[in-house]
């Protein structure tokens, strides 16, 4: 690592901007996120990792390995880390239309390779859970590690926690997740984000009184991704209904969700599309950040970073938004910057 947590802090901050990171440095800066979002401490919000920093480094650097490899759940754990009974991989990622049509494209081009009419591919639509993903084979549960190996937290079980809609062990991959709802109510003084009480759930010190009363009251739950509610169709209804679709799958938990996972259901489509070293190419979660809130900009100001580029930072009336206090925000575009009309009425 050569980002130093002063820098790291900085970044945190926006004392220092995507657009002065280098792209090693952007990378490292998404790994260190993204290793302290998995082992539930994180820093940063879901939706800044996923729309700012993720988003860039997409742009700037598509074949960055970061980009290509699974991302690791549950690296922390100090147990010996063993086979999964399946590879575990991780769900391609869109973060708009252009890049679902983009997904289709492939989808009836590959269909077209098998002789399958494109109006014949089958979709299915599920809410794509933020929790902490698990295989459990009946007899164990596993962490999903590195898609290869993950560790054995069978522990979670035999504390009581329950399986969505008590359908019982077995059913392969599923994330551990605690309802909306109870985490707003009882949760959300003592944890930041779910994230964080989830992953208190899985680790090998003794829960507190707060986490054993959401396994008692089945709040916490194991919930696999085969026992989820679904919407279906065929690859027209999808792209006539994209919109309605999206915010229909989005509503069907009391979960929390951050996008919803599009897959083919043919199975002679799966079959042929296959995979590469990080996902299934007939799978894709379409992500969007939907988050907003009215805010009273307090100050403009003109920011020098590093590369001596001036980017324009509005100090904010301190808002929630996606789960965290947001007081600082900056105009990377100019462009848009203008066109939104992005000023201070007090300092005009």
């Amino acid at each position: 690592m050569t980002l130093s947590q002063t820098i790291v802090d900085k970044i945190i901050r926006q004392q220092i901007l995507v657009d002065d990171l280098s792209n090693d440095e952007l990378a490292e800066f998404c790994q260190i996120a993204n290793l302290a979002y998995r082992s539930g401490s994180s820093i940063i919000s879901d939706q800044d990792y996923d729309f700012i920093y993720l988003a860039a480094l997409k742009e700037r650097d598509s074949n960055n390995p970061l980009l290509k490899t699974i991302e690791p759940e549950g690296h922390e754990f100090s147990e010996e880390k063993v086979l999964l009974p399946e590879i575990m991989l991780s769900t391609d990622k869109a973060y708009s239309w252009g890049e679902i049509n983009k997904w289709i494209e492939r989808l009836e081009k590959s269909a077209v390779e098998i002789v399958l009419d494109s109006q014949d591919i089958q979709i299915k639509a599920t809410p794509k859970l933020d929790g902490f993903a698990g295989f459990d084979d009946g007899n164990r549960l596993y962490t999903r590690g590195d898609g290869k190996k993950g560790s054995d937290i069978s522990r979670v079980f035999e504390r009581g926690l329950a399986v969505y809609n008590d359908s019982g062990r077995g059913q392969g991959a599923g994330e551990i997740v605690v309802k909306k709802s109870y985490f707003e109510q009882y949760l959300s003084d003592s944890f930041e984000y779910p994230r964080n009480f989830q992953a208190s759930l899985i680790k090998e010190k003794e829960l507190d009184d707060k986490a054993k009363q959401a396994i008692s009251e089945k709040a916490a739950l194991f919930v696999p991704f085969s026992d989820l509610p679904t919407w279906k169709g065929d690859i027209k209804k999808l792209i006539s209904q994209f919109d309605s679709i999206v915010e229909r799958v989005l509503q069907m938990v009391d979960f929390d969700v951050d996008g919803v996972v599009f897959e083919v259901t043919n199975e002679n489509l799966k079959n042929y599309m296959g995979a590469n070293r990080k996902f299934h190419r007939w799978q894709i979660a379409f992500k969007e950040n939907k988050d907003k809130a009215q805010v009273k900009v307090l100050s403009v100001t003109p920011q020098v970073g590093r590369t001596g580029k001036i980017t324009p930072v509005a100090e904010l009336e301190p808002t929630l938004l996606s789960g965290a206090t947001i007081v600082r925000a900056t105009g990377h575009h100019y462009g848009l910057v203008k066109e939104q009309g992005f000023r201070c009425r007090q300092c005009d």
